[in-house]
């Protein structure tokens, strides 16, 4: 997957007209670092792949490799308030236990501030399975299948992330929440057109 990845992140750089240089200012890392990802030649953490997917606008799961046969007794912690967090518009996401490469699941601790789905950063969707569960506030989901649903919390779902979705708070405070994505088991054939 490494190529295709290069090739992804590539070639959404050049949709968005920018530069090896302006990636590499706009997301921290070394134009170094981001020409061996492009031409397949390292391969992409979480932490890596949280600012690439920021800067490009595109889901982080779209960045990260097929998990591969890992060994048994790993372990991996984060400490309350400690992981990387990725801020986009209205949504605050902090990565948790990200020290893993290889692993099947990436999950977080997501704070919603926004009041509309204009304000959360638009429609998203992704490959893999997505997981929500509400630990505060009030969460409206909106997906283009569905009618939007109100979560309290305690409330939880499981949906296919390829299912366009948003998120809205509708809460005084900001709607607090677990989220686990599934990561790509093949490659994706293509990226979706989510950066609008």
């Amino acid at each position: 997957m490494t190529n295709e990845l290069g090739e992804t992140i590539r070639q959404t750089r050049k949709q968005m007209k920018l530069t090896l240089r302006e990636l590499g200012q706009q997301s921290g890392l070394t134009v170094s670092q981001l020409s061996k990802l492009e031409n397949g030649k390292q391969r992409i953490s979480v932490d890596v792949a949280l600012k690439i997917a920021g800067v490009l606008r595109v889901p982080v799961t779209s960045l990260l490799s097929a998990p591969r046969p890992v060994p048994l007794g790993r372990r991996s912690i984060t400490r309350a308030g400690t992981g990387t967090r990725h801020a986009t518009e209205g949504i605050v996401f902090e990565v948790l236990c990200s020290d893993f490469r290889d692993k099947s699941n990436i999950f977080w601790n997501v704070t919603i501030t926004g009041r509309s789905i204009e304000e959360t950063g638009g429609w998203r969707r992704h490959s893999g399975e997505e997981f929500i569960q509400v630990i505060s506030g009030v969460l409206e989901l909106h997906s283009r299948h569905y009618e939007p649903l109100v979560m309290t919390a305690g409330d939880s779902i499981l949906f296919d992330g390829e299912m366009e979705h948003a998120y809205v708070s509708r809460s005084d405070e900001p709607a607090r929440l677990f989220m686990s994505n599934t990561t790509l088991r093949n490659p994706m054939p293509e990226l979706p057109d989510i950066a609008r």
